[in-house]
């Protein structure tokens, strides 16, 4: 297969993408659109990195790890004050934020919690056991209050289940999920200038009705200084995000893999994790659709949009093996005729081939749902999966996401996640 015939060239471009992307201790996941430091993004750059350099890995981690806030939150944004104005919005947006470590600039907001399931992965590629655990236990208490801040601080109504109350938090900026609170027309009192479009055509980009929202909440969120069980209350978005949840969860899981390598109790109770389980299939399970949706907290029902983030719950483990391939077949199913996988199902009317989170492919999304069809033991369709990802980039390029119809690359270039992510699947074929 060409892949295989090509992985020795793929993995020295993606190495080559990472080490030019390196900014002395981070990794920016595409320099010219965004140059700082992105949780989720810097969570699976250190995969990548893991397989070239291992303690580079573990210094991408100590960076992302400097932003933490002193309840143990952990934003979405590490600020790098070296690169000025380059991108909107910057840390004046997000004034007084309670970091631990004072004179960090960070957003006020979080991203989908991959990094304890990075950390575990990074760990168990460390061949030296003492060494593996020794990193492991200096983690293990960050890890702890990151993980325990989102029940403490986004539980709603008595639900175990996640709150995010940005678009931003979900990873999926413009997905046609949020369309229920953009059409709504909110702006913020303050004008702002968009530099992204600077970088991207803006047909590949959020729209300004979507930016006004945007913009709207950060206004809210931080004149509630941070507040959010205050916030929750007043804001238009709060939303169970099916996608973030079952991160969460699988999150939950392998941070009681570290705590029990090391001897400890779990940090997350096995009655929590069942409960948490019971209440993502009661509120995000649609029977029809034979998907999982996002549920609107302040509308007291599910979001009627099918997406990629239904198909969540395959990587958190909260799905049995016949469940997640009939789940994984209903998916196909709908998108024949399309590269795999649209972000936004093609036969959705909101559905748009290139506009970000509305249709195309994105490759950490792809590496997710191949790795929770390889752990639930469907590994024929996994590896089918990892092989249509990688044959992507190889056609088309290293970019941030994909046209779902010609695989043309969108977006940014040199993408970070993607480099990394591919570097994963040729390393750690699956098996």
């Amino acid at each position: 297969m060409s892949v295989r015939i090509n992985a020795s060239q793929l993995i020295a471009q993606a190495t080559s993408i990472l080490r030019r992307n390196d900014r002395t201790g981070y990794t920016a996941p595409s320099p010219r659109l965004y140059p700082h430091q992105w949780n989720w993004d810097s969570a699976f750059a250190a995969i990548g990195w893991a397989h070239l350099d291992w303690n580079r890995a573990v210094r991408e981690i100590d960076t992302l790890l400097s932003a933490q806030w002193i309840d143990g939150f952990l934003p979405h944004i590490r600020y790098n004050p070296a690169v000025g104005e380059g991108y909107h919005p910057g840390p004046e947006w997000w004034p007084n934020v309670p970091v631990r470590n004072p004179g960090e600039q960070t957003s006020g907001i979080s991203q989908p919690p991959v990094l304890p399931t990075a950390i575990y992965l990074v760990g168990m590629m460390q061949p030296d056991v003492d060494a593996r655990r020794t990193w492991w236990a200096r983690l293990l208490t960050p890890l702890r209050d990151m993980i325990l801040c989102y029940l403490r601080t986004r539980t709603v109504n008595g639900s175990p289940l996640i709150a995010v109350v940005h678009p931003w938090e979900s990873g999926a900026d413009n997905s046609p999920r949020w369309d229920f609170a953009t059409g709504r027309g909110f702006k913020p009192s303050r004008a702002y200038r968009r530099t992204d479009t600077q970088v991207v055509a803006a047909a590949q980009r959020p729209t300004e009705r979507d930016y006004g929202l945007y913009m709207y909440l950060v206004e809210l969120i931080a004149g509630h200084r941070y507040d959010f069980r205050q916030y929750l209350e007043m804001t238009p978005f709060a939303v169970y995000d099916a996608l973030f949840n079952a991160i969460w969860f699988r999150a939950a899981v392998d941070l009681n893999r570290i705590a029990l390598a090391l001897g400890e109790s779990p940090v997350v109770s096995a009655e929590i994790l069942s409960g948490f389980k019971d209440a993502f299939h009661r509120f995000l399970w649609n029977q029809s659709a034979q998907l999982f949706r996002d549920f609107d907290v302040k509308a007291a029902g599910q979001i009627p949009v099918d997406t990629v983030a239904g198909l969540g719950a395959i990587y958190g483990g909260l799905v049995d093996q016949a469940k997640a391939e009939s789940m994984f077949a209903g998916y196909l199913a709908r998108c024949r005729g399309f590269k795999l996988l649209p972000s936004t199902l093609p036969d959705e009317p909101q559905f748009e081939a290139d506009r970000y989170w509305r249709g195309p492919v994105w490759v950490p999304i792809n590496w997710l749902v191949v790795r929770g069809l390889q752990d639930l033991g469907l590994t024929s369709h996994a590896a089918a999966l990892a092989d249509e990802t990688v044959s992507l980039v190889l056609r088309s390029g290293w970019f941030e996401y994909f046209h779902p119809r010609t695989g043309e690359g969108l977006g940014g270039r040199d993408f970070s996640w993607t480099a990394a992510l591919v570097l994963d699947l040729l390393r750690r074929p699956v098996s």
